[in-house]
């Protein structure tokens, strides 16, 4: 083994470490983490699971399918293994958080992964160093909600994606891809849009070839089969097809309604339906009514309102556009970080944490290494960005699967300056030690 490999696997674990322990640092420093808006529904569901009852009623008095299982089991599995799920609210928070130290940690590995993929193992350290220190995914992993998960699971799907066409067994490396694809799709359901371009990746020349056909297909069906036995389930429990979740109808009347169109301060942004006068009608029935019927209520109102004011859709992309990058509302990016039971503090570190890194970003687009990424690795976050912008946006948390495609971005900025500087100091010999 050559010693500069051995040195490169050092380098690796170091960062892992570092990763690692930046994350429990986080926690330790903020003791006074509660389980708060969402994070409420996750915690509930978990200790249901890991007592052996499934998906709690307790929340809603009647079957629910409003949240997607994934989070919510892994959890329950961890309160499980741990024997927390009957302990008081602290212990549990800790066992989750841990939890979220350990899948923070393995995303960082997953982009350096798919950095050295694309872009090589010098790229590949400098995306894993970043993405170690990047604030925003400190402050998410450590919370009690489904994002980690969903962007190691996405990430995960795209490095086995990636490896299809170069795999003696391209089928086989599909059916990974698209089982993970399919737990993404459980986790977080608009990971469906996901699926666009894992086709695409996996799909090589000459499209039409049997040999290249077999491997999308068999995805897109492993995919789906992964969902299956949940929408089985909602069938069964709700009377109903739902593929996922009912969290639609929410989403589009929470937005979609003249409480938030005439908002001067936070034009277009989601609010809970308890305050919005016009919906007060339908969501009073709440307890009695079906949960699929009051999403199926709430869907339909979102929609005649787009339909009565079809501008408004410009508004809310627009200004989401800017809730999600920070760029709206300072006080709205403290609000949206309280959420996950983030203080004002952390928040305004996260805020300029990501400001950095997207200036780091906007550079390394510039580069030639950004534009020779095969465009289906840029689709992801241009999908997961789509597929937030009509209905909400809220910081760092619906940023999260965005994120890593910006820290790659900002480490090839990185390497590119690294790499010019060591020219300079060497007299123009190649600088990189790890290729």
């Amino acid at each position: 083994m050559q010693a500069s490999t051995v040195r490169y696997g050092i380098a690796v674990v170091a960062v892992l470490f570092a990763a690692f322990g930046l994350r429990v640092a986080y926690m330790e420093l903020t003791p006074d983490y509660r389980i708060v808006n969402d994070a409420v529904d996750y915690d509930t569901h978990a200790v249901s699971i890991a007592i052996g009852d499934g998906f709690s009623k307790r929340l809603t008095g009647k079957p629910t399918a409003f949240r997607p299982p994934g989070y919510p089991y892994l959890l329950g599995g961890a309160y499980r293994v741990f024997g927390v799920a009957q302990r008081p609210d602290g212990d549990r928070i800790r066992v989750a958080r841990w939890l979220g130290a350990v899948l923070g940690t393995l995303g960082v590995a997953l982009v350096g992964l798919l950095a050295v993929r694309l872009l090589g193992r010098a790229t590949g350290l400098a995306a894993m160093v970043l993405a170690a220190v990047y604030v925003p995914a400190i402050l998410v992993s450590e919370a009690l909600m489904s994002e980690q998960l969903f962007v190691v699971l996405m990430l995960a799907a795209l490095v086995a994606a990636l490896h299809v066409r170069r795999s003696a067994h391209p089928n086989a490396t599909a059916l990974l891809a698209g089982v993970l694809a399919g737990l993404a799709i459980l986790t977080r359901a608009n990971g469906l849009i996901l699926l666009g371009p894992l086709v695409f990746a996996v799909w090589a020349a000459p499209r039409w070839s049997w040999r290249s056909v077999g491997p999308p297909a068999v995805l897109v069906a492993v995919a789906l089969a992964t969902v299956a036995p949940w929408t089985i389930r909602n069938a069964v429990e709700l009377h109903a097809f739902v593929p996922v979740s009912t969290q639609l109808g929410w989403a589009l009347a929470g937005t979609y309604n003249d409480e938030a169109r005439n908002d001067h301060v936070n034009p277009g942004s989601w609010r809970s339906l308890r305050r919005v006068p016009e919906y007060k009608p339908l969501v009073a029935n709440f307890p009695t009514v079906p949960e699929i019927v009051m999403e199926r209520n709430l869907s339909r109102a979102g929609r005649e309102f787009i339909r009565r004011h079809p501008g408004y859709l410009a508004t809310v992309a627009y200004w989401n556009t800017r809730r999600l990058f920070d760029v709206a509302n300072w006080r709205w990016s403290r609000h949206t970080a309280s959420t996950i039971s983030v203080g004002p503090g952390w928040a305004d570190a996260g805020v300029i944490s990501f400001w950095v890194f997207a200036v780091l970003a906007l550079a390394g687009a510039t580069r030639r290494a950004a534009r020779d990424v095969p465009w289906f690795v840029w689709a992801m976050p241009i999908v997961m960005y789509l597929s937030v912008i009509f209905l909400a946006a809220e910081t760092p948390r619906y940023r999260a699967p965005l994120d890593p495609f910006i820290v790659l971005l900002a480490a090839i900025a990185v390497n590119a300056a690294l790499t010019s500087r060591w020219a300079k100091t060497t007299s123009g010999r190649s600088c990189s030690t790890w290729r």
